[in-house]
């Protein structure tokens, strides 16, 4: 199985999750598309990796994500990036190198097999059956949908502010103090307020 050292998460990637490689080392083995690939780096290293790439780190995910979902849990979501629409979720502890880890844009259905397996339908025709009851499988999918919806909402209904550079603030340094004058305008404006 071919072995990439410098891979990062992408649209392409459906799921990984951790696999004992040879002197005890831990390595991620990776699904994206037909193709399957083992990354030279621990699930969390690569995770890690990949969101420093686009300006994040694991535990400011994690802790966004908390923030954002404002529930008291133990398997949190991630965004990748929401440029690329990349949201995780782990099906189990994340320290655990058993945990399976799914993009949310490649999953595509569950089906309880038991009591506590669980057959995950992804893009491209593949499934794979994990250990966990579909309740909770469904539970983590859906806090990732939530997780995805908030982030997009708030990045579409932010504050837009237009500058008309003619008429801004002029803040300038002197001796160490900072002082600001205000546009010829706003001067008048507030002329006239004093006057009435």
């Amino acid at each position: 199985m071919e072995i990439k050292r410098n891979h990062i998460i992408n649209e392409k990637t459906i799921l990984f999750y951790g696999v004992l490689y040879k002197n005890g080392e831990i390595f991620t083995k990776v699904m994206e598309g037909d193709d399957m690939f083992l990354v030279a780096m621990t699930p969390l290293q690569f995770i890690n990796r990949s969101l420093i790439k686009f300006g994040s780190d694991l535990k400011g995910a994690l802790n966004s994500s908390k923030k954002l979902l404002g529930k008291n849990q133990k398997k949190y979501p991630i965004k990748i990036s929401s440029s690329l629409d990349i949201y995780l979720f782990p099906t189990k502890s994340i320290k655990r190198e058993d945990c399976v880890w799914f993009a949310l844009n490649h999953v595509k259905g569950s089906r309880a097999v038991g009591v506590k397996y669980t057959n995950v339908f992804l893009n491209d025709g593949h499934m794979i059956t994990i250990e966990m009851k579909e309740s909770s499988f469904r539970n983590k999918w859906k806090d990732t949908q939530d997780l995805r919806d908030m982030i997009i909402y708030n990045t579409q209904h932010s504050l837009n502010i237009l500058v008309d550079h003619k008429k801004g603030i002029h803040i300038m340094e002197v001796k160490g103090k900072y002082r600001c004058r205000m546009p010829k305008e706003n001067k008048k404006v507030q002329e006239n307020k004093n006057n009435l």
